[in-house]
């Protein structure tokens, strides 16, 4: 489950499920660009599991994209992503898939392109407020509201169709019982068959140590992402 996308930008930890068990989904992203340099995005997830008696489709997300440096594709490219997210359903909160009061955040993002690589940083804050009436997760744990992350991700590119990724992050572990800090690392492999149309497939490990999310032993929670991204004339 997750934000899955073949945009090196946006390869990052992303969306995380609260729940217990496994969660599936299918996360939607429609981006049009407003000027050459202002994107705007709404971004709702369809969900398969967890099943309820609740809407299938959660995390209504809006984004704003600013590149106020850089054309997006040579060079040095500085951009802010202002973000403002729908409240779910109350039991949906329960279920760990969003929270029922209205979410907003603003990450500022850094790209340098080369010929042969990419290097991108993000530096991100979101307040995440939800119903303290309700559960999150099925938890009554304390929660944080105030969650911050940071992440780079370099990426290789192998040729005019192929990309690897690697991405290592640091985020605000919302659940307040919990150490402050979790870490995670991702690979992606993204594929560009043609034009219009690209293919990512990543994998990520969220631990309390990049040895563990690396690979090594120790408790861990995985995600599986594929992302398709097709741009209409």
């Amino acid at each position: 489950m997750g934000q899955g996308s073949s945009d090196p930008e946006a390869v990052s930890s992303g969306e995380d499920y609260q729940g217990v068990d496994n969660a599936r989904a299918f996360p939607f992203t429609f981006s049009r660009g407003l000027t050459d340099s202002v994107d705007l995005q709404f971004a709702p997830t369809y969900y398969l599991q967890p099943l309820g008696s609740f809407s299938r489709v959660a995390n209504y997300t809006l984004n704003l994209k600013w590149r106020f440096l850089g054309d997006g594709e040579k060079g040095l490219n500085l951009a802010l992503r202002p973000q403002l997210i729908a409240p779910t359903g109350t039991t949906q909160q329960e279920y760990g898939l969003g929270n029922a009061r209205w979410n907003y955040g603003l990450t500022f993002i850094a790209s340098q392109f080369s010929e042969n690589y990419e290097l991108h940083f993000n530096a991100g804050y979101q307040r995440a407020p939800y119903n303290s009436a309700y559960t999150v997760g099925l938890s009554t744990d304390a929660r944080r509201t105030d969650l911050y992350s940071v992440s780079i991700a370099p990426v290789l590119n192998l040729s005019s169709q192929w990309k690897v990724a690697l991405d290592l992050g640091l985020n605000t572990n919302p659940n307040m019982p919990d150490p402050t800090l979790t870490r995670y690392g991702l690979v992606a492999l993204l594929y560009y068959p043609m034009k219009d149309l690209d293919v990512a497939v990543s994998y990520q490990r969220n631990a309390s140590s990049f040895d563990v999310a690396f690979g090594g032993s120790g408790p861990y929670v995985s995600r599986f992402q594929v992302g398709v991204t097709y741009r209409f004339d």
